[in-house]
Order: structure tokens, then C-alpha cells, then sequence
């Protein structure tokens, strides 16, 4: 299985979660209790229906869930996120990002000072970048703005 993109975010609790993506589907992997030293449950498949994966990043919202967020080789970009602080809890069904300029081809996420995630897309026409406009984790996203990218 060849991996496509990869990353990783951490649980509530402090666990490492690792997010793979390849031409089989999506996949995760996460540590089995907090000790550092502890195994690994092993890869197992986490559901996406939406196409192959191409980039993968993670941030954590403000009150510590990790949000993931995925792009697809049709260029569009999706998201899921713990629904509840329990590390154990279920993530949100993907819910795709609408109104994205042009089309997605890698995703970017970094934790802003304040604690808001922030995301920069890499599209066919440039980068643009999007943020939590405040510091409830289930506010919304700014509109998108542009985002001077690196050089051609």
C-alpha cells in the first residue's frame, strides 16, 4: 500500500492519533492508553466515501478535539472532528467545505495564538486561507481570503 498523504493529531487525553491516506481508502492508527509507552491498536480503516485522499492536515479546536481535514484527487476539500472532549467519542459524519475558489489540491492547518485553527489550501488558482472567527470551537469559519503562497 503505497501512502499518499499523512498526518497526525492528538486526542483530548494526550494520545497520538495518525491519519494515513492511500490508493485503498483512509486508515488511522492511535495509541492504546496514555502511557508514552504504549502500543499501538494498529492501522485500522476510518470512513471516507469521498474519493482518494491527496493531502491530510489537523488542528485542534479550542477546547481540545482535533478536527481533520482531508482533499480529495477531484480537488475538493472535506473535514470531520470529535464530536464530544471524551477521547473516546465518535467524530462527525465529513462535511464537505463549501465555497472554496478554484480546486483544493493540498490542505495545511496550524493552532493560531489564541488557540483558533487556521487552514491554508493550496488550489489550482493560488492559496487561500480560512480560520474559526472566534474562540468557540463550534462557531464558524471565516470566509476564505487569499493567502500569499510560496514561489512557483
Amino acid at each position: 500500500m503505497s501512502v499518499r498523504a499523512m498526518t497526525s493529531a492528538r486526542l483530548t487525553d494526550g494520545r497520538p492519533q495518525l491519519f494515513a491516506g492511500s490508493s485503498r481508502g483512509l486508515f488511522s492508527n492511535w495509541k492504546v492508553d496514555t502511557n508514552p509507552d504504549a502500543g499501538w491498536i494498529g492501522w485500522q480503516p476510518f470512513d471516507f466515501h469521498h474519493g482518494t485522499v491527496a493531502s491530510l492536515a489537523a488542528a485542534p479546536l479550542t477546547d481540545g478535539r482535533p478536527q481533520v481535514f482531508a482533499v480529495t484527487d477531484t480537488g475538493e476539500l472535506w473535514t470531520t472532528w470529535k464530536v464530544a472532549t471524551d477521547p473516546n467519542t465518535a467524530w462527525a459524519d465529513w462535511t464537505k467545505f463549501n465555497g472554496l475558489p478554484g480546486s483544493a489540491r493540498s490542505v495545511g492547518a496550524a493552532t493560531l495564538t489564541d488557540g483558533r485553527p487556521q487552514i491554508v489550501v493550496g488550489t489550482d488558482s493560488g492559496s487561500v486561507s480560512s480560520w474559526k472567527v472566534s474562540m468557540n470551537p463550534d462557531d464558524a469559519w471565516s470566509d476564505w481570503a487569499a493567502f500569499d503562497g510560496p514561489p512557483a
